[in-house]
């Protein structure tokens, strides 16, 4: 009996041994696994934290993936493929090719007559019902012009007007419904060294790309014909003879500009290219589609922008200004009172005249050169009034309400460089 009394001792202790053990194990796995979905959690914000203030790249250099560039592939991104670190467009390649699809049918090719034979240039779509912005010298003086689209079709076109003193001008075609505008960013937000893509024809070569910076600001550039072209984007991306008139964009297929012209001694891209602000092709544009021409006014002067060597071979008491070489005999500035100067010197190839007044406001705009005179002027228009401010044998001087004539080829050419 004792015996059996020990026995049920023995495995009841022995019972509640396992069931002691059976509950320790589960307390055991239970906080494990509270511990780990803490420690999951916890890993989770940090992943989450590096992917907010690092991005994708930040992410993958914690897996001890070292790269300057995440890779992508049409269907998006790509870590690895087939098990080795091997990526297949660049985050700046997808964004070159991005911008391509979506603006390359924006652009079209411009043909002076009815044959495709060779094409004067290129054209930026500016409204869905068939208004084409482009050069002067690209639309010529008119008469017959085709339009070839990107998806090969081609249609007559009419020219609306031309600004030759921007080199823009605007064809229009019938009987199109529905095409694709650029959209535009404004020439105030950008900035040297941002990216910009231009698409074109060079040499006849169809709907090229090419990439480049923003190398300047508001240049200033002077015409085969003796124009003086302002406030002009350089860019060193690849532009050749086919490329004028097609777009200059931003990264995100903005258009920021209009491709006007290249500087180049082999006339081949060199470098150096230019294109039309935006703003100013919008402004042109708009007012050749309602009047089709442009008003703008100017004072009838022969002048040239102050420079170090003017200012110190001639003992000037400024530094910055235009000065008045001549004005033109009758004329209303000379009516006004402007004086222009009595002593000549060469200037390059030209002569111009020491001794005249010189410019330093127009209004309440001071002009410390070309780039402000131009920029009063074009939001002027011809018979408008202004207060000149001027520099006059050592005396500031205001010749009021001078009237502006209208700005035209030949006395845009009077500019003196």
């Amino acid at each position: 009996m004792r015996e059996k009394t020990q026995l049920s001792k023995i495995i009841a202790a022995a019972s509640a041994a396992a069931v002691f053990l059976f509950i320790f194990i589960i307390l055991c796995v239970w906080t494990a696994r509270i511990y780990e979905e803490r420690r999951r959690e916890d890993l989770q914000n940090e992943i989450d934290k590096v992917t907010r203030e690092g991005g994708q790249s930040a992410l993958l250099s914690l897996g001890g993936y070292e790269i300057d560039n995440i890779f992508y592939s049409d269907e998006g991104l790509i870590l690895f493929e087939e098990g080795e670190k091997d990526w297949l467009y660049s985050a700046d390649e997808m964004q070159n090719i991005s911008v391509y699809r979506q603006c390359a049918p924006s652009v079209v090719e411009i043909y002076s007559g009815s044959l495709l034979s060779s094409a004067s240039g290129c054209g930026v779509i500016i409204s869905s019902d068939g208004y084409i912005v482009t050069n002067t010298h690209v639309a010529g003086a008119g008469g017959t012009l085709t339009v070839k689209f990107f998806d090969g079709s081609v249609a007559d076109a009419h020219l609306a007007g031309t600004d030759p003193l921007t080199d823009i001008a605007v064809i229009k075609v019938d009987g199109r419904e529905n095409l694709m505008p650029l959209a535009f960013k404004s020439a105030d937000e950008l900035v040297v060294g941002q990216k910009v893509i231009a698409i074109g024809s060079p040499y006849g070569y169809s709907w090229s790309q090419s990439v480049g910076t923003i190398s300047a600001l508001e240049r200033t550039v002077t015409s085969s014909g003796g124009i003086s072209l302002s406030m002009l984007i350089q860019t060193d991306a690849q532009i050749n003879p086919g490329n004028s008139g097609g777009p200059l964009l931003d990264g995100k297929g903005n258009m920021i500009g209009l491709i006007t012209a290249i500087y180049s001694t082999s006339g081949s891209a060199q470098g150096i290219s230019f294109a039309i602000p935006v703003d100013t092709v919008i402004e042109v544009a708009s007012e050749i589609i309602r009047l089709g021409h442009v008003d703008r006014g100017t004072l009838d002067i022969l002048c040239v922008e102050l420079n170090p060597m003017i200012v110190d071979y001639a003992s000037l008491p400024v530094s910055e200004g235009i000065l008045i070489s001549q004005v033109i005999p009758a004329g209303e500035a000379d009516k006004a009172g402007l004086k222009g100067g009595s002593r000549a010197v060469q200037y390059g190839s030209s002569v111009i005249y020491l001794g005249g007044d010189i410019i330093t406001a127009l209004d309440d705009t001071p002009v410390r050169g070309y780039s402000d005179y131009y920029a009063f002027m074009a939001a002027s228009d011809s018979g408008d009034k202004v207060d000149v401010t001027v520099i006059r044998n050592g005396e500031k001087v205001v010749i009021k309400n001078v009237p502006l004539v209208g700005q035209t080829v030949e006395n845009m050419r009077w500019v003196i460089r």
